[in-house]
């Protein structure tokens, strides 16, 4: 492998990555209230029954759900675009103030959402235009908000020692659940208008921005010299040299379609669940909202039981992780494909969680193995940028099953995550990753 050992962290520098873990719980919150509210929020503003004018074909057309399931779709399709550039530069900059960047950028572009969704609801902007400019806004949110991610995977890279790497990246992953856990808390304030929960979570993400400026130091001034000798300095010239990483690099190629399927059907199945909820389970649209909250709740804490009591307490390799995981997260979404009940869903969304918790840690670990220090930011752009692209493909995917058959969404994730854990388990180069560790 490329990399070697980063040197292990002293005391006083292993406190300081939890005021990096609580701003992503912040960020964790938003994901949550964001899905949970979308459904009945776009409903209420009447997306679902707009008419969009096509000049080429000298005609209207109504995108149904799809005008709502495509705001998320548009924002993780800027999240794509734009986490890799924001990779690069946490290399060049450094992690804190790119994470800065992203924290701050979550905060105005959530508050931007609400103001035009405001507007939506007072009459000023009605139809088209609302949802062009509700676009926009999640265009613009995403576009800033996505250095966050990179940025922290990166931090935590360069904090931990390699043979722990899964394990502090599970930490960060954790957090971020707990704040997916925490989320539908804040969702059940649209009792006091569908904006509450976006106005609370804001005010959260910015006073976690603000810790993190005060106390986060920069995760260089942490590893002047890493093992592979790569001085402080001489990270500072590379600025004008920084290397683009392909997604087509032999190194880790065959590792990122793990990320992107399962990234794609977690966004195809959540981005349905509410309008499933109403439509399959045969709940009011308030109901539907909480509802939707209590199983996200289910699978963030099965997925953090998974981080804290497997990741954490045991030295399975990440491949056996990934491995373990996979089938977990197929089974659970048959679950909900088959039973159709709410306690079939639940049962079903805490089975994919537990299944995502052992995944993901490995998978990001994997991952970084494969590169050298000086690239992780790079590299860990790639990965959020297969993060959003997945949550681009997904939503639509999604919208378009969902108005054939309800169930699709998840009977086809079902059976793709299968394909994808046989194909883990038969592909000999996931057995090596760090196995120089």
């Amino acid at each position: 492998m490329n990399d070697s050992k980063a040197p292990a962290p002293n005391s006083s520098v292993a406190l300081k990555p939890y005021v990096l873990y609580l701003a992503m719980l912040s960020v964790g919150m938003g994901q949550t209230v964001i899905y949970a509210v979308m459904p009945a929020l776009g409903r209420e503003l009447g997306l679902d029954t707009i008419q969009l004018w096509l000049p080429f074909l000298d005609q209207s057309w109504q995108p149904g759900k799809l005008a709502i399931t495509s705001l998320s779709a548009m924002t993780a399709l800027v999240f794509a675009l734009v986490a890799p550039y924001w990779g690069r530069k946490s290399d060049m900059l450094g992690r804190k103030s790119v994470i800065l960047i992203g924290l701050f950028g979550y905060t105005l572009g959530t508050l931007l959402f609400n103001v035009v969704a405001y507007a939506g609801f007072q009459g000023l902007i009605t139809g088209g235009m609302l949802w062009l400019l509700l676009v926009l806004a999640r265009v613009v949110h995403a576009a800033i908000m996505s250095a966050t991610f990179p940025a922290s995977n990166a931090y935590i890279i360069d904090v931990t020692p390699l043979a722990d790497r899964a394990k502090g990246l599970g930490r960060m992953s954790a957090a971020n659940q707990l704040g997916v856990l925490m989320g539908p808390v804040m969702a059940a304030a649209v009792v006091a208008g569908f904006l509450m929960p976006l106005i609370i979570q804001a005010s959260i993400t910015f006073i976690c921005a603000l810790l993190v400026y005060y106390f986060l130091p920069e995760s260089r001034e942490l590893n002047l010299q890493s093992a592979d000798g790569v001085s402080k300095n001489n990270r500072l010239k590379d600025k004008k040299t920084s290397i683009k990483l392909s997604f087509f690099d032999p190194r880790y190629r065959f590792i990122l379609p793990v990320g992107l399927v399962l990234y794609t059907m977690q966004g195809m199945v959540q981005q349905t669940l509410g309008f499933y909820c109403e439509d399959v389970l045969g709940m009011s649209r308030m109901s539907s909202v909480q509802f939707y909250a209590t199983a996200m709740m289910f699978s963030s804490l099965a997925m953090i039981a998974a981080q804290l009591f497997i990741v954490q307490r045991s030295s399975l390799s990440c491949s056996t992780l990934i491995r373990c995981g996979l089938p977990l997260c197929a089974l659970g979404y048959a679950v909900i494909a088959f039973t159709a009940t709410q306690l079939g869903l639940l049962l079903g969304m805490a089975m994919f969680g537990f299944g995502v918790g052992l995944v993901m840690p490995g998978f990001s670990a994997a991952a970084s193995y494969t590169v050298d220090s000086r690239e992780q930011g790079n590299l860990s752009g790639l990965i959020g940028s297969i993060a959003g692209m997945g949550f681009v493909i997904g939503p639509l995917m999604g919208g378009a099953i969902y108005n054939v058959y309800l169930s699709g969404p998840c009977l086809l994730a079902a059976i793709i995550l299968s394909f994808l854990a046989v194909y883990v388990l038969m592909d000999k180069r996931f057995s090596d990753l760090g196995a120089d560790a």
